[in-house]
């Protein structure tokens, strides 16, 4: 197994194509070797050709939620209520897993669960009139999920790392949050708590920890210290704390001083849309701080 901790890795998203052959081959082109394939590549029939015969180059991949990309796209969900859903969505997983194993990946990094039922084109906007149930029911199935998934990964050496929730100002309901789980560092804990799996890991993602943080009104480090211990990587952008836009960086942004604290962590560098000087200098940033260690 390599060694990811070394190494930034660049979501698909950064690039300017959805395409996995073009996102590949730039990634080979300029020098980029630490991919995460995960954010809105595009479905073709022969998508996995491209990071197939990159066997035995020095490129090296992680594998995030909608990857692999399906020809009808879906909300995936490990706590949808829609036994349709769930079972799409747990089949995905298990999926991706096997992708992970096949290509060396340490983990598979997939979202915390749900509340709500809304079609793809509905993310990223007003949820709170969506068909939901309560946070109480969609955490009993995510657990039943994560217990079943975290089971199949170990038998291929994989681990799971949730993503924390993005909870923005214009999706609280009565001010509090009734859509989304593992968005709180008290969430987290017991989540990992109650689906008991060692290879159950936590993925941070400071833009979602922003916006959330000024949502509920918590300390966004406070949220750090609490989670350290099951940190397994973080994926790094910035925005406005309003909502979470996957905007790029530099030194003055908030989460810098603290990349230092988690030396094994993996980084991964989620801002989107950029030049290949931008994503160059964004990573100069993480690697700069993550090497600082406290």
């Amino acid at each position: 197994m390599f060694d990811e901790s070394c190494s930034t890795f660049v979501s698909s998203g950064a690039f300017k194509s959805r395409s996995v052959k073009e996102i590949v081959g730039w990634a080979l082109d300029t020098g980029i070797h630490h991919i995460e394939l995960g954010s809105g590549t595009q479905w073709v029939a022969d998508f996995l050709s491209p990071v197939r015969a990159t066997a035995g180059r020095p490129i090296r991949y992680l594998f995030h939620n909608y990857f692999p990309p399906h020809q009808t796209p879906f909300v995936l969900n490990l706590a949808a209520a829609d036994p349709e859903t769930l079972t799409r969505s747990r089949e995905h997983c298990r999926l991706a897993v096997d992708l992970s194993a096949e290509l060396e990946g340490a983990f598979f990094s997939v979202h915390a669960g749900f509340a709500f039922a809304a079609r793809p084109e509905q993310l990223g906007q007003n949820l709170t009139k969506t068909p939901r149930v309560s946070l109480e029911k969609a955490h009993g199935i995510f657990v039943a999920s994560l217990r079943d998934l975290c089971a199949y990964a170990a038998r291929k050496n994989i681990r799971i790392a949730v993503e924390n929730n993005v909870i923005a100002p214009f999706n609280l309901v009565g001010g509090k949050n009734r859509l989304g789980l593992c968005a709180s560092a008290e969430d987290i804990l017991r989540t990992y708590r109650e689906v008991g799996c060692s290879n159950l890991g936590f993925l941070i993602d400071v833009g979602h920890l922003k916006v959330t943080a000024n949502s509920l009104g918590f300390d966004m480090h406070r949220f750090l210290d609490d989670v350290a211990s099951h940190v397994l990587a973080f994926h790094l952008s910035d925005n406005d704390g309003t909502a979470d836009q996957n905007r790029p960086f530099d030194e003055r942004a908030w989460f810098i001083p603290r990349l230092g604290d988690f030396s094994n962590a993996v980084m991964v560098l989620e801002a989107y849309n950029l030049e290949i000087s931008e994503i160059r200098a964004n990573c100069a940033v993480i690697e700069r701080a993550h090497q600082h260690a406290h």
